[in-house]
């Protein structure tokens, strides 16, 4: 199988608009989708709090028009508790930059 697809940000879409790009997805051809490189935030919106309950339910609908998924680690952009917390792990911070 060829594999063609996307990248797909669910979480910057109102839930009930998933149906329809997926369905769009896989009308024009598209078999794969990449999530998640940008939801950390999303996952764990405060240390130790996850949510992955909406990642599921993205999932479950691009799994339901025939697409799979890769998930992305979400590490492009840490959430504000991290950046708070330990404000050196940032790109920028190891970069030096002013």
């Amino acid at each position: 199988m060829f594999y063609f697809g996307v990248d797909y940000y669910p979480e910057h879409w109102p839930e009930e608009r998933w149906p329809i790009d997926s369905r769009l997805m896989a009308e024009a051809g598209f078999n794969v989708v990449r999530l998640a490189e940008f939801a950390w935030s999303k996952m764990e919106p405060s240390e130790g709090e996850f949510n992955f309950d909406w990642l599921d339910r993205a999932i479950a609908i691009l799994d339901s028009h025939g697409i799979k998924v890769v998930l992305g680690t979400p590490t492009a952009s840490p959430p504000p508790w991290l950046m708070s917390k330990s404000p050196n792990c940032s790109v920028c911070a190891r970069m030096v930059c002013v």
